[in-house]
């Protein structure tokens, strides 16, 4: 998802000495041509980053880049950028380092109009270098859609542990307005607010429009595959017609979309036609979810996918979508729950969005995206120091905050955070 040139901007290299910049968020408002701009830049402890721009795009900055973005946002001049640059980042040159100042000041500005690009640049890899990146809490949370008296103080909280990007779960069946309350809120708290639904859910105009003006940033749905008949026999009766009518929509009004393509068996042997649909469609965001056991007979039975086979099935993937040039991100493998069929659990979904973003249910309960599903602590009740260092999240911060890759598939994409040959690595339970 990042240009060339940012992938150096993006890769971690550490100060001479402690973060410059102190961890936690920033808040800096710019004025542009007659009105302001609101960005936050959130540090982490070991000095890189994430900018977030009006609430609707984000970047991941290295620690460099953040003393770069940060002088750049505060006015200050060039020269003196380059001095506090070279003061404490070995290895510097002079021309390199003016060379790193336009391209943040582009990155900048293309923050400010991201345009169809999914709201967070280069996260389809949570780990972008052999250096770890010390996160003082994950870069986005998936909540399911409750009551605008349950949902705004887990809100406020997220915002005030330094949470910049939340997803809504929208159930099969829900008020149109705590959708609508939801984003509002989170859009005045200055955070990046998505959707996740299937088609069939959100096929209302109205609600559309309502969210969109609520200040939506993107919207994921279900698309199984290209093929109707595969894709409904997953999603319900009449969902694909749906889900064409929700992206006309979403083209006409230019809201972001993912599309969110769930992996069996028979949507993986229809998966370049699907990825050539949704690209004709202009649906450039793509989100992968494999749904896998360590049951070989209902692995069989369901026509779904064991450990064994899931570097070939990754394999396949990727080189689709990189072949079609495709915009994507790997949710985490999800175990087959055979207590419900496979089309109840492929419309319930991944427990959260990759493998930076953590579960919080309405009750405050904490979950991380991969293994057991068993909570951290309560957003409401415990400190945010409390959860992050429980050993629920042991597992996830060794993998996500440093590569996991092995000899056997270095390149794939869906290795960065857990091998998906391991079912300790998989989303397990509710």
């Amino acid at each position: 998802m990042a240009k060339d040139w940012l992938r150096r901007l993006l890769t971690f290299e550490h100060p001479r000495s402690a973060s410059l910049v102190e961890p936690g968020l920033h808040h800096i408002m710019q004025e542009a041509h007659g009105s302001f701009a609101r960005f936050h830049l959130r540090v982490e402890n070991d000095g890189s980053g994430m900018l977030i721009a009006n609430a609707m795009a984000a970047a991941r900055l290295t620690p460099s880049g953040v003393v770069i973005a940060l002088g750049l946002l505060e006015g200050q001049a060039e020269d003196e950028i380059i001095q506090t640059l070279k003061k404490n980042f070995a290895g510097t040159h002079e021309s390199m380092l003016h060379s790193d100042i336009q391209r943040v000041n582009e990155l900048i500005e293309r923050l400010k109009d991201p345009g169809d690009t999914y709201p967070v640049f280069n996260l389809e890899d949570a780990a972008t270098s052999p250096d770890s990146a010390e996160l003082i809490a994950p870069l986005q949370a998936s909540l399911p859609l409750a009551a605008p008296d349950v949902i705004i103080p887990l809100l406020d909280r997220l915002w005030e542990v330094g949470i910049p990007h939340v997803t809504f779960l929208l159930p099969e069946t829900f008020k149109a307005d705590h959708a609508i309350r939801a984003v509002e809120r989170a859009e005045d708290l200055g955070m990046i607010a998505g959707i996740r639904s299937r088609p069939s859910d959100i096929d209302d105009e109205d609600l559309l429009a309502g969210l969109r003006q609520a200040g939506v940033d993107h919207i994921t749905f279900i698309y199984a595959a290209a093929h109707a008949d595969i894709h409904n026999a997953l999603c319900g009766a009449g969902d694909h017609a749906a889900a064409i009518r929700v992206i006309d929509w979403l083209q006409a009004n230019q809201t972001s979309a993912i599309a969110e393509v769930p992996l069996v068996r028979a949507t993986l042997d229809r998966i370049s036609s699907t990825v050539d649909a949704l690209l004709e469609n202009q649906i450039h965001n793509l989100a992968f979810v494999a749904y896998v056991t360590t049951d070989e007979a209902l692995a069989e039975r369901e026509e779904i996918f064991t450990q064994k086979s899931m570097a070939q099935v990754a394999t396949t993937v990727e080189e689709t979508a990189d072949m079609a040039q495709a915009r994507f991100i790997w949710d985490p493998p999800i175990e087959r729950d055979p207590k419900v069929t496979l089309s109840e659990q492929v419309r319930r979904g991944p427990r959260c969005t990759g493998d930076v973003a953590v579960r919080v249910e309405p009750s405050g309960e904490v979950i991380p995206p991969r293994g057991r599903y068993r909570s951290a602590g309560n957003l409401l009740r415990e400190t945010w120091d409390d959860i992050w260092n429980d050993e629920v999240f042991r597992r996830f911060r060794e993998l996500v905050e440093s590569p996991t890759r092995c000899e056997v598939c270095p390149g794939l994409a869906i290795c960065a955070a857990d091998c998906p040959r391991d079912p300790q690595g998989w989303a397990r339970g509710a």
